[in-house]
């Protein structure tokens, strides 16, 4: 394995994922210079093996693993102390990886960050912690992690990045709170947990007015969530979600409201909400975080507020194409581990995997 990415007396983080689904190249550089490696490029020293257990196993047949190194910003005598340095490269894949799942529903077994240091062309693992898992909603569909995500994501998050370098305390600006609620979300395991932050996360786009966040919420995704064409389905899903959610604000029974539903489907529906939803917040976001003209909108509450006041039809152009809600299925057989199963993917489905990953499927 070439490892020109293991730069000489430098610092280095190594993110890596196992068991993921994925069909990328053996060896790639992404446009911000993070490498992607199909395996672990370095092999632990032996003391970790007796610290770590099974988990040493785990990260030792990881098959999708980012990393990125840094050889400036310390002095030669800090080379071997871990430092503001690891942890900026380690940012710099965990956001990444967040990003990345705005993307699609990563299936892996776990996700493990490295930190240590190179020298004398030998690295040395200094650190290492398990990430958070991100999960999926039940009845989601298979997706497979390709290169060109990948990109997608080193692009979303040099946006990202950017966009909170404007100011001087992030977390008091209302998209980035929404951000990390939906990225809450995206890792909870219960669907009531999850629908609950998408729905805030959406909260903090549409910037409802008080006494009004139903009917604003409702109206304004609708300019967004599906083409005109459909705005009424739209609304009726939003409506929906958006009860669910307050249900489960307030301890009730998430599926509580779907009352016009049969009892038997309830539950198909809620999940069906939910995976909207997650599909709604997470193409909001990326739209926000990849489009400087959309994403100037969201500075402060007051150039939200004046975003809202345009005229529809200009807001709609601003979100670009729609990220159409109304498009998904609802899904009432699942498989072992929760995705819909092969006889509730929409027709051409397999095909078109087929098609792309002839090896895979």
């Amino acid at each position: 394995m070439n490892k020109a990415f293991l730069l000489p007396e430098s610092k280095f983080a190594m993110l890596a994922l196992t068991n993921v689904r994925a069909d990328v190249p053996e060896e790639s550089v992404l446009r911000d210079g993070t490498y992607v490696l199909d395996r672990m490029p370095i092999e632990l020293e032996e003391n970790w093996r007796s610290w770590l257990g099974i988990e040493f196993n785990h990260i030792s047949i990881a098959n999708v693993v980012l990393v990125r190194a840094a050889d400036v910003g310390f002095l030669p005598e800090e080379l071997s102390i871990a430092d503001s340095t690891n942890m900026k490269v380690a940012k710099q894949l965990d956001n990444l990886f967040s990003m990345l799942r705005l993307l699609g529903s990563i299936e892996y077994q776990s996700a493990f960050l490295v930190m240590g240091y190179t020298q004398n062309g030998k690295a040395v693992c200094q650190n290492y912690s398990r990430l958070r898992t991100f999960g999926f909603t039940r009845g989601c569909l298979p997706w497979m992690l390709r290169l060109e995500h990948l990109e997608a994501a080193c692009d979303l998050s040099k946006a990202k990045t950017s966009f909170l370098s404007q100011f001087s305390d992030s977390k008091r600006n209302r998209l980035v709170r929404g951000w990390v609620a939906l990225n809450a979300a995206l890792q909870q395991y219960y669907a009531s947990d999850r629908i609950h932050g998408f729905v805030r996360a959406l909260e903090a786009v549409i910037y409802p007015e008080i006494s009004r966040t139903a009917a604003q919420f409702v109206h304004r995704c609708s300019l967004f969530a599906a083409p005109n064409t459909q705005k009424s389905a739209a609304r009726k899903v939003l409506e929906e979600a958006y009860q669910m959610r307050c249900d489960v604000e307030h301890v009730h029974d998430w599926d509580r409201s779907l009352g016009a539903y049969d009892i038997d489907d309830r539950e198909n529906v809620a999940y069906w909400r939910t995976r909207q939803m997650e599909t709604l917040a997470c193409a909001t976001y990326a739209r926000i975080f990849e489009e400087e003209s959309l994403r100037k909108n969201f500075h402060t509450d007051a150039t939200i507020a004046h975003f809202w006041q345009m005229p529809e039809h200009e807001i709609r152009a601003s979100f670009g194409r729609p990220c159409d809600i109304t498009e998904l299925n609802i899904v009432s057989k699942y498989d072992a581990i929760g995705r819909a199963q092969f006889s509730e993917w929409p027709e051409g489905w397999l095909k078109s995997l087929e098609q792309q990953y002839p090896r895979k499927w």
